[in-house]
């Protein structure tokens, strides 16, 4: 049997009035610019069903993840066959309680029940199809957020020329990832995309939007029909931002995000190579990541911590953070590995992974195209690399986005290549 490829996308816009999730403070929705879309792909190769959904939401939680795969698993995809990431959307619903904000539970039924759907609609109209992998280049829209200052304490997003900065601490993931489906008449089915950088264009706001990545999307149905569907999967974008601080007259619009990124995606499609016999292959494994010494020299005790909202936000995270680690001192974590052919392999990280870490994995991987999905099978909060807890800043300061242990990036990298490394 050859390859089989089915698309498809689902409106979760929730309603006006909602909470929105990502800024640390109570948000709510007063207008919507543009809607929240679930979208799905669904591959089938010689009896092997394998799929992937993206969320237009800041993060997914395991429960919803495993919600989501027994439903899909009565569809007949294998649960470690299916990969469910969020996008980090900063100006959606609340799907978490966090920052001064309430989970929807209301919300997150509608949307799970929307997800199935959408995974259902992409089965049902699976064609033959063939697929191509292919890498571009962009750097022109995302940086890095953390600064080492001149005291040697990293501040995420200091004062925009401020005299205080010495460097950037870091550098960006430059990498388009594309996957490309067309069906045999050469028409575009849909695609992946891969690129890593924070999404919060109206995240502060009252006003819920997709971000760049949905209008990544939109840019692309443009190009390619209506009937187009792109799964965008967030990389390693825990401390790549899309604002540029050194630049003040630079143009940080999600529109122009969008644009940009949809020209690339086309300039690829002429060179790549579409096969239809292509192998499909899933491997997991879950890690115990030790939570930090709360009141030890990377929890209250750090040298350069970084707080953004209100001190109580911080202090009922650390008591609820306090609460866990005496439940259980460690985090579950799953590590999947998407094979898709000899050459490809989408590695899902529950987490907001620094760019560093997702570097590692790239740089050490055998296969010419491997590409890191963050906030992907759950969510960890941030899990910086371990050189960035001795200069601080706001992803290293204890709470409950930020708990484990400095060692927690290896040790989801070193898992990482191991599961790649299975069937180089």
């Amino acid at each position: 049997m050859g390859l089989r490829a089915g698309f498809a996308q689902v409106d979760i816009t929730p309603p006006l009035g909602t909470e929105k999730a990502g800024w640390l403070r109570l948000r709510i929705a007063e207008e919507i610019l543009d809607p929240v879309y679930a979208r799905t792909l669904v591959l089938e190769s010689n009896g092997t069903l394998m799929g992937f959904v993206s969320l237009d939401l800041l993060s997914v939680r395991w429960t919803q993840v495993d919600q989501i795969r027994t439903a899909a698993e009565s569809l007949g995809i294998p649960k470690t066959n299916l990969m469910v990431a969020a996008t980090h959307n900063h100006a959606g619903p609340a799907i978490v309680c966090a920052g001064g904000t309430t989970r929807d539970d209301r919300y997150i039924e509608f949307m799970v029940a929307g997800v199935t759907h959408a995974l259902q609609q992409a089965i049902t109209t699976m064609v033959p199809a063939k697929l191509a992998v292919a890498s571009g280049t962009e750097g022109r829209i995302s940086f890095i957020r953390r600064f080492i200052m001149k005291d040697g304490s990293v501040r995420t997003h200091p004062p925009a020329g401020s005299p205080e900065i010495r460097c950037a601490e870091g550098v960006i993931d430059p990498e388009l990832g594309v996957l490309c489906a067309k069906d045999h008449d050469d028409k575009v089915l849909g695609f992946i995309i891969n690129f890593a950088c924070h999404p919060t264009h109206h995240g502060g706001g009252t006003a819920i939007s997709a971000g760049w990545p949905g209008q990544l999307s939109l840019a692309v149905k443009q190009a390619f029909g209506n009937n187009c569907v792109t799964v965008f999967l967030n990389g390693a974008f825990g401390n790549i931002h899309h604002g540029n601080p050194f630049d003040p007259e630079y143009v940080d619009d999600m529109n122009r995000m969008g644009r940009i990124l949809a020209e690339d995606v086309q300039k690829l499609i002429p060179a790549m190579e579409f096969a239809d016999d292509v192998s499909l292959a899933a491997q997991t494994t879950t890690l115990e990541l030790p939570i930090r010494d709360i009141d030890g020299p990377y929890g209250l005790g750090a040298k350069y911590p970084q707080r953004f909202p209100d001190d109580e936000i911080y202090e009922a995270s650390i008591r609820k953070l306090r609460a866990k680690k005496a439940q259980r001192d460690y985090a579950l974590a799953e590590v999947q590995c998407l094979r898709i052919g000899d050459e490809g392999a989408l590695v899902g990280i529950p987490a907001e992974y620094f760019v560093q870490l997702g570097l590692r994995i790239k740089m050490e991987s055998p296969l010419p195209y491997t590409y890191v999905v963050g906030a992907a099978n759950g969510m960890l909060g941030y899990v910086p690399h371990r050189e960035a807890f001795e200069r601080g800043g706001y992803e290293t300061t204890i709470g409950m986005w930020s708990k484990l242990v400095p060692a927690a990036g290896d040790m989801l990298t070193d898992a990482a290549i191991n599961l790649i490394n299975q069937r180089a």
